[in-house]
């Protein structure tokens, strides 16, 4: 090292010029003999501004002979050796002392106007910024030290904030431009090593998404292999597929992993190939629904599989174009988090609810004869059948477009009331249930309800769906059709009560606590709802609901049972056997009440029927075996209308037209029937032909009579 023992004073042993000499040395790459000989260089043109120049000298001569290893900060370690070795070759303590705190200057900078020493050494220091090699010395020392980058850049930002760099006028004129300039420089080579808080934010997500894609991939397959591949189960049907599927799958959450690390573009985009196949050869094999057979759950099942593998291969592929960032930060961990969100809301937000709405789509099948409905046909029972046809009469409803009759495995079909002919057909190969139907929105719309499965709600005219209620509202009771108003019952906590939309949404939902039934009737604008208590000492209620939003209109402490909206009020009765009490649905005031004779002995039954209440019992204990009494009532002013007696059982079944004739029927004559009829109050009997069977009873759609036969319906003429 020539160079530098040139430049030591030869005032000063030699032996202390070695030893220093010697501590530039070792694996050092940064402050070895070219930085020292160029800040020993810049101080020879500085000296004479300074006060003691030996002092100066030996500080710059030590002030990097010592390295503190884990720190970036060289200068105490430096001073502390400048004080053990400087008294052992004959150094007075004073200069030693201001030695070694000229050397804690280099580690600071922190140096007073008045310090002409620190200035000059100071400006020798950091004379190493204007040196054109200066990039070179930063490298150097950032692989040296592994100083934190962190906090290097406040000091550079703040070299280049200063006014001035160097404090001394000669090194400012010689320096100054040169060290702002390569300051400059490792300002914008910082700024790409340091670590931006959200560096690698996109390879984290779309490795999180890759991977967990893949799972989801593995779940659905594994769904797949226990679901039928159709609607009803085929034990020919092979589960192999389905089995490769889920084992892909699984081997592609390793695979897309793997591939991200090792930026195997290839290998990561694999799996997305293998999901373009999956997608294409399940379209190309999915069953094909007839009525009779239907698309199982493994059709949608292998469908997600296949399409979370090409998520899962894309986003695998996409992730290994970044650059690797192996040091975790906080923009990583954010974004992992967010795409795991996103995932879990696209499975419950979109994959699940498509895979039920395919799944309700494929298994549907409709027959439509595209007929007009001639429906002010009614019945004049004159004598004889208008039509026959298929059907019961347990399972249909009147509509705007005709009659709707439910049959078994999921089958409507909608009748033309003049002819009985068939308008549409509406068929579901997912379920074997007889669907109940409910009229809506003024009979245009029919809501089929199947236990099994759900609601469905259909275009009474033309059979399309409109809408399919979620599976969870399966267990839902329809407490008013029209308008539409659901209920839950529950075991533990709080029965329900839904102001339902048509499309199966909940506009409100209203829960009056624990023990408490909740059953309710629905007029245009409001609910009325009994709530009875089961524990505790409150007393029942009615509660007056908006039909809109749910607000709580009134309340007051009452029972009425049998709930019915007739004529603009809620109609109920008081305790079993009355009277009949009218109820303002928008203010819970009680407009009347209709006493019951107190001799009818049977239970009462009610129905509406335009702006009349129906009431119908037996007229004494002794004639319950034989006649049946019909009493109409006005809704709107609980004035009695009518009270007729007809001659048959009170348990025999009976009907309400829309006209307001009451219709009953019953054996007469050796096992024929005979059919009553109570018009204002008037009795007429018909006798029917033999084919009709008496014990299904009779039921009005609209204005048309149906009774049983042995084939199936028969409207009346």
């Amino acid at each position: 090292m020539a160079g530098l023992r040139e430049l030591w004073d030869e005032s000063l042993p030699e032996a202390l010029r070695d030893e220093v000499i010697k501590r530039y040395g070792g694996k050092r790459v940064a402050y070895r003999e070219r930085y020292l000989v160029g800040v020993l260089t810049a101080l020879d043109a500085l000296t004479q501004l300074c006060t003691d120049p030996a002092a100066v000298r030996l500080a710059a001569w030590f002030h990097r002979a010592e390295h503190a290893k884990g720190t970036t900060d060289d200068a105490e370690a430096s001073a502390r050796l400048a004080e053990q070795l400087l008294p052992k070759y004959d150094v007075s303590p004073v200069r030693t002392a201001e030695i070694a705190r000229l050397i804690k200057l280099t580690g600071t900078m922190d140096v007073t106007e008045t310090d002409a020493n620190g200035q000059v050494l100071l400006d020798a220091v950091q004379s190493v910024y204007a040196d054109p090699r200066y990039a070179t010395h930063a490298s150097e020392v950032r692989r040296d030290s592994r100083y934190d980058i962190q906090s290097r850049r406040p000091r550079v930002e703040a070299l280049l904030a200063a006014d001035r760099i160097y404090h001394t006028q000669l090194a400012y004129d010689r320096y100054e431009a040169a060290a702002r300039a390569n300051l400059t420089d490792e300002l914008a080579t910082l700024d790409g090593l340091t670590p931006h808080p959200w560096r690698g934010w996109q390879r984290a997500a779309l490795t999180v998404t890759a991977v967990l894609s893949a799972c989801v991939a593995f779940v659905a397959g594994v769904a797949a292999v226990r679901a039928p591949w159709r609607n009803p189960e085929y034990d020919g049907d092979s589960a192999w597929p389905a089995v490769i599927l889920m084992l892909i799958a699984l081997v592609t959450v390793a695979v897309v992993y793997s591939a991200v690390r090792r930026n195997a573009r290839i290998l990561a985009a694999a799996p997305a190939v293998v999901g373009v196949i999956g997608v294409l050869a399940v379209w190309r094999t999915t069953p094909e629904t007839n009525g009779a057979s239907g698309v199982g759950e493994r059709v949608p099942m292998l469908m997600i599989v296949s399409v979370m593998l090409i998520v899962a291969g894309t986003a695998a592929f996409a992730a290994s174009r970044f650059t690797r960032n192996d040091s975790r930060n906080r923009g990583q961990v954010l974004a992992g988090l967010g795409a795991v969100v996103v995932v879990v809301l696209a499975v419950l937000l979109v994959i699940d609810p498509a895979q039920r709405a395919y799944l309700v789509s494929a298994n549907e099948y409709l027959e439509s004869q595209h007929r007009p409905a001639d429906v002010d046909v009614r019945s004049t029972l004159a004598g004889g059948s208008l039509w026959a046809g298929p059907g019961n009469l347990q399972n249909l409803v009147a509509t705007a477009h005709g009659i709707a009759v439910a049959r078994a495995r999921g089958f409507i079909e909608m009748l033309d009331p003049a002819t009985g002919q068939s308008r549409w057909r509406y068929t579901r190969a997912d379920t074997d249930d007889v669907p109940h139907l409910y009229a809506l929105n003024g009979g245009q719309q029919v809501l089929a309800s199947y236990d099994d499965l759900g609601y469905v709600v259909l275009d009474a005219d033309t059979g399309k769906r409109k809408a399919a209620w979620p599976q969870g509202t399966r267990d839902d009771d329809i407490q008013n059709a029209d308008p539409l108003v659901t209920g839950k019952s529950v075991s533990k906590g709080s029965d329900k009560l839904y102001g339902t939309n048509t499309d199966g949404s909940n506009r409100w939902t209203y829960e009056p606590g624990r023990c408490t039934s909740i059953s309710g009737t629905a007029t245009a604008d409001t609910v009325v709802t009994e709530l009875n208590h089961s524990c505790g000492s409150e007393a029942d209620q009615l509660v007056g609901l908006n039909l809109k939003n749910g607000k709580k209109l009134w309340t007051q402490d009452a029972s009425l049972t049998d709930l019915t909206a007739a004529g603009g009020l809620v109609v109920g009765l008081e305790g079993r056997s009355g009277p009949l009490v009218g109820v303002d649905p928008r203010s819970g005031e009680i407009k009347w009440r209709s006493e019951i004779p107190n001799e009818w002995a049977c239970p009462l039954k009610t129905e509406a029927s335009g702006n009349r209440v129906v009431l119908i019992s037996c007229p004494s204990e002794a004639q319950k075996l034989t006649d049946t009494v019909v009493r109409i009532v006005d809704a709107s002013s609980g004035q009695v209308v009518s009270t007729a007696s007809v001659k048959f059982r009170f348990d025999q079944r009976y009907a309400v037209t829309a006209a307001g004739v009451v219709v009953a029927m019953g054996p007469y004559n050796g096992g024929l029937c005979r059919l009553a009829t109570v018009t204002e109050g008037a009795v007429a009997y018909h006798d029917l032909d033999r084919s009709v069977s008496c014990g299904y009873g009779v039921v009005a759609a609209g204005n048309l009579v149906l009774v049983s036969g042995e084939d199936g319906l028969i409207a009346l003429r």
